[in-house]
């Protein structure tokens, strides 16, 4: 795939070196390094003499125009860094027979107390890596001892400032750890939620705090914070890493002999460890009283018998347009429900559910046999083909619903996959019982949740991402009836005070376009909010763009601490 320079002028230079001979190659890495300490931010340098610094050749004659064109510095460092990776993977540098040291980026990171992340913005600030064979055939990034020197030495403020913010003493991390421990304990079971409100309260960037936690979850296997076993044992129960083996495809005899144990032995742990799970999963069903009636499994499990369940037959494969995607014709062939079947499937799912709930309460992962497993688990799978059977009758309303919210430049089928996974879980959540329709319930959710992944403002605003529009939506898009996250408090305080700064008119633009109010919570068109002002719908877009300017100028840091760097 080629590379995307910022510059097309070098990347025409790119085709042209990896043109010429291989043997070039690496006099032209030289050159680069040393071109980068001399390219500086703010300054402009003409193509003319990028090209000679690098080939030590002029443009062609005839090609005046683009040797005379300038080059911003701060996009030529990112450009010549990118250049040096390609020119040396068609260099095929072998890392085994090269005589200098290389560094992994993790290597790196290591050597100088930062993160991943931050080696990785070194290489926009002019860190250059290469691209070496490995014994494996594999190509990977790394980056050569005299490079690293050579940064090092124009940037010892940025080194010097970055090991000195990643660095952080035994007790501040005790402290991050038990700090999200006691916040996943509460219901918080996303690292980057528990990451957020530690990083504010720390005051550390977000991704610091991620990081310290990923760590130590590796280096507590079971027990760490977002890694703990559901199987109610310890950590380090034989157990445990009984049931890791047989489901990473051990056999039984396999196990056996690697712990030195019994073949029945292994069984029973099987079987234990298997109980444990179950009873660790959360079943959710819609409950009823029918289920519990002497006749329900006559009732209800015989009810596509009883009910006539489909309402249309596929349609022909002659009738189905040729030109559409093999995807949009296999959704011709799929039967719809009748409103009548809709009711019965519907009941025949949470029935499953119930019942398998109902089997697995008294169970007793110490004495259980394998047969009653099976029977909790047949259900569970009975009721894992009616659902599928209730989301692929109903993909054809998703892909009516994308079309209406797909915009230029977006993955229409992105979209769709998106919008079947709203489908999915309405199934999860759709009470049968009230009398609505599973089609009106299921459009509700698909488009409550493109209206948040897909706002309809979102292509023009994504030019200036910054974490303002982010904490605006997210703040606008919270519902009363759901749990709140331990984020909103922090971005609810931050955006009062953004919102503070401005003027009464700005303020009250912005939160009418992006729904603050609290009486409605609803956002609103540019033209609806200039009926309010008496001016011009693009009036109101100027006053908007003005004070996101503005915010975008005064909160940087507040976007950073909320959203990462």
């Amino acid at each position: 795939m080629p590379r995307k320079y910022l510059s097309p002028c070098v990347g025409g230079l790119a085709t042209q070196l990896k043109r010429g001979p291989v043997r070039l190659r690496l006099k032209q890495l030289a050159n680069i390094e040393f071109l980068l300490t001399v390219v500086e931010a703010g300054k402009c340098y003409p193509y003319d003499f990028v090209c000679h610094a690098v080939t030590g050749f002029r443009p062609r004659a005839g090609d005046e125009e683009r040797g005379s064109q300038l080059l911003d510095g701060d996009p030529l460092r990112t450009d010549l860094v990118a250049l040096a990776e390609e020119i040396s993977e068609s260099a095929n540098i072998h890392a085994d027979r090269w005589p200098g040291a290389f560094f992994s980026a993790a290597e790196l990171a290591a050597r100088f107390d930062v993160s991943t992340k931050t080696i990785f913005r070194w290489r926009r600030r002019g860190l250059v890596g290469w691209k070496l064979r490995y014994p494996d055939r594999r190509t990977r990034l790394a980056f050569p001892d005299r490079c690293v020197r050579r940064f090092v030495a124009g940037n010892i403020d940025l080194v010097q400032r970055g090991s000195t913010f990643s660095q952080l003493s035994k007790e501040e991390r005790r402290a991050i750890i038990d700090e999200a421990r006691q916040l996943s304990e509460q219901g918080e079971r996303t690292i980057n939620a528990v990451a957020r409100v530690v990083a504010a309260r720390a005051g550390r960037a977000v991704e610091t705090i991620r990081l310290i936690l990923k760590h130590y979850d590796e280096a507590h296997p079971k027990a760490g914070v977002f890694n703990r076993s559901t199987l109610d044992v310890a950590a380090n129960d034989q157990r445990l890493s009984v049931w890791e083996g047989y489901n990473d495809g051990a056999s039984v005899k396999a196990l056996a002999k690697r712990f030195d144990k019994p073949v029945g032995w292994i069984y029973r742990t099987i079987t234990q460890m298997r109980a444990r799970e179950f009873k660790a999963r959360k079943i959710e069903f819609v409950p009823s009283e029918e289920f519990e009636s002497a006749t329900a499994d006559r009732d209800i499990l015989e009810c596509e018998a009883l009910t006539p369940v489909v309402a249309q037959k596929p349609v022909s494969s002659k009738r189905i347009p040729a030109d559409l995607p093999p995807y949009l014709q296999q959704l011709f062939r799929i039967a719809l429900l009748t409103p009548e079947g809709e009711v019965a499937i519907f009941r025949k799912l949470n029935y499953l559910k119930f019942k398998a709930d109902r089997l697995r309460a008294p169970i007793d992962p110490e004495t259980v046999s394998a047969a009653e497993l099976d029977r909790v688990e047949d259900l569970l799978e009975q009721a894992g083909r009616v659902k599928n059977q209730i989301t692929q009758s109903n993909l054809r309303l998703v892909v009516s619903i994308a079309k209406r919210h797909a915009n230029r430049g977006q993955d229409f089928f992105e979209i769709i996959s998106d919008g079947n996974l709203a489908l999915m879980r309405a199934v999860e959540k759709f009470d049968y019982m009230r009398g609505y329709k599973f089609s009106t319930y299921a459009s509700w959710a698909v488009i409550r949740n493109y209206a948040r992944s897909i706002p309809d403002d979102r292509t023009h605003r994504d030019r200036y991402q910054t974490g303002k529009d982010e904490m605006l939506q997210t703040v606008a898009g919270f519902s009363m009836d759901e749990p709140e996250d331990d984020f909103l408090p922090v971005a609810r305080a931050t955006l009062d005070r953004m919102l503070g700064t401005l003027d009464d008119r700005e303020r009250n633009i912005l939160r009418q376009r992006f729904g603050l109010d609290d009486e409605c919570n609803q956002s609103q068109t540019l033209a609806q909010i200039g009926v309010t002002f008496g001016v011009s719908k693009e009036r109101i877009r100027q006053l908007e763009a003005r004070a996101m300017t503005k915010l975008r100028g005064d909160f940087a840091d507040e976007a950073v601490a909320l959203y990462g760097s």
